[in-house]
């Protein structure tokens, strides 16, 4: 559950199961801070990304609208071998790619192939028990895995085991991928005019009768926050993302526009760079997590929105622990680490935020003023969000705010990225735990719930003790849409689904 200040009456999500009742046709003109950089489901990085393209590609399977179980997408049924190592699917017949062209297990096999062994890909750990991919017909998929595999269906939903036309993929090249798509999901890539918006075409071929029912779907670039909404409240567009936490209550008083906050797994923090400066001592990192009052974050910055995060997991997720205490505001306890550190005179340290991005500007100075009474000065860093970007890519920053969603289900992908610093440097923090890469690794091929749920326990305690992060808050995922649309869905894992979204005259 996501906390909702009781003053802002706002609109419930749509029933995740809710049948498409919209009328066809239209443009939906949505917009949101930060363009997308990379649509290859397989070398990205990034939800800027992933929101868009998981309504180009379809996967084997998918996580449900309620994000609770994986469910059929391409592979209409499954049986899985006693031993866990063979899964045979069956593809669902007459599913064609947006060109027309037929879908086939031989796209299945090299789109999982890709996904395995690309070397500019950072999910490939996600496949690590993958052996082979056999097709002995044009419908049927058999995958061996190396040993057991838990979160191996879930792995499957994940966007980078999307399914990318084979022939498409290989004209068109690695580079091509890039900014080229082609994929059987509700719609096709129109248009791609960098830095202003991507706009995305109905597939006629799309396999779910009736859908989807818009004709275009325009998803627009404003990085300025008020920009957007000025926007929204003339009609210029009919959605945003991106939204200011403090114009929430003013947007739900608006007649023509309605506030959805969506059940999320959001969960926001600041990552530290450990690898050398003042936040290479664990207690300095510590200290700044006590002298962080979260409550008054969510208070002051996030107007009332919003839960307290105690782990690197968001609340909620499965195996997290409800139960760890994490950190607690404790002003005392945070001087007292501050004086047995390295930094005990004092330290400088910078923080990276996206210039435009009120919200960030908000944390960023409530968290200067917070710091600043361990010693800690906060130099507030408002940069373009290209060099934000790559500055956190390439490890070149000192605190940044950002924040996960989980893609799937299972643990094993958050953990892998956080935990195991083969994939992305666990969050580019360049902390590293040994017993906590260990676990992280048997996680996958323990097979008793109860005996997972001790691993994962043991890793987030791992974790908050290390402190490579500052927990802060877990967010619903927050959108502004006009009345006149309909059927809109931001998925718990994360992406936009506009399969079933409508719009009125």
């Amino acid at each position: 559950p996501i906390t909702v200040d009781q003053n802002a009456t706002v609109a419930p999500a749509p029933a995740a199961t809710a049948a498409a009742i919209g009328k066809a046709g239209g443009t939906f003109t949505f917009s949101r801070g930060s363009d997308s950089n990379n649509l290859d489901p397989v070398t990205q990085d990034g939800n800027v990304d992933i929101w868009i393209l998981m309504n180009i590609y379809d996967q084997l399977v998918r996580v449900n609208d309620a994000g609770t179980e994986i469910v059929p997408a391409l592979a209409e049924k499954w049986e899985i071998t006693p031993d866990n190592l063979t899964y045979t699917f069956h593809l669902r017949q007459g599913v064609k790619f947006s060109d027309d062209t037929p879908l086939k297990s031989s796209d299945v096999k090299y789109s999982l192939d890709r996904a395995k062994t690309n070397k500019k890909s950072g999910w490939t750990f996600s496949l690590e028990a993958l052996k082979e991919v056999a097709t002995p017909d044009d419908n049927t998929v058999v995958i061996t895995l190396t040993q057991p595999w838990v979160p191996f269906l879930s792995d499957l939903a994940m966007f980078n085991a999307s399914v990318i036309s084979e022939a498409f993929g290989k004209k068109v090249g690695e580079e091509g991928l890039v900014e080229q798509t082609m994929g059987t999901g509700p719609f096709a890539l129109g248009e791609w005019k960098k830095g202003e918006y991507i706009l995305l075409k109905k597939n006629p071929n799309y396999w779910e009768a009736g859908l989807p029912l818009l004709e275009e779907v325009k998803i627009t670039v404003v990085p300025d926050d008020n920009n957007r909404i000025l926007q929204l409240q003339g009609s210029q567009i009919d959605g945003m993302y991106d939204v200011p936490l403090n114009r929430v209550s003013e947007l739900n008083q608006d007649p023509k526009l309605t506030v959805k906050q969506f059940t999320s797994t959001y969960n926001n923090f600041i990552a530290l760079n450990t690898r050398e400066g003042p936040l290479a001592d664990v207690k300095v990192r510590q200290a700044l997590n006590y002298a962080t009052d979260k409550a008054a974050l969510i208070k002051v910055v996030n107007f009332g929105i919003g839960e307290i995060s105690n782990s690197f997991m968001p609340n909620g997720a499965l195996y997290w622990n409800k139960d760890q205490v994490g950190y607690p505001f404790d002003l005392e306890k945070a001087k007292s680490l501050m004086a047995e550190s390295k930094s005990a005179s004092g330290a400088k340290i910078a923080i990276q935020i996206q210039a435009g991005a009120a919200s960030a500007l908000q944390l960023a100075t409530a968290l200067k003023e917070m710091w600043s009474k361990i010693g800690i000065e906060l130099d507030i860093q408002q940069l373009e969000q290209a060099v934000v970007t790559d500055n956190y890519r390439s490890n070149k920053f000192e605190a940044y705010a950002t924040g996960w969603t989980n893609d799937i289900i299972d643990p094993d992908e958050l953990v892998s990225y956080a935990i195991i610093p083969d994939n992305f440097e666990n969050y580019h923090t360049g902390w590293i735990n040994d017993e906590a890469v260990e676990m992280a690794k048997k996680g996958r091929t323990v097979l008793d719930d109860a005996g997972r749920r001790t691993i994962y326990y043991r890793i987030q305690e791992l974790h908050m003790q290390d402190a490579p992060f500052v927990y802060l808050y877990v967010l619903p995922y927050t959108n502004v849409l006009t009345k006149k649309i309909d059927g809109f869905l931001h998925h718990p894992m994360g992406q936009w689904v506009f399969a079933k979204t409508s719009v009125s005259a």
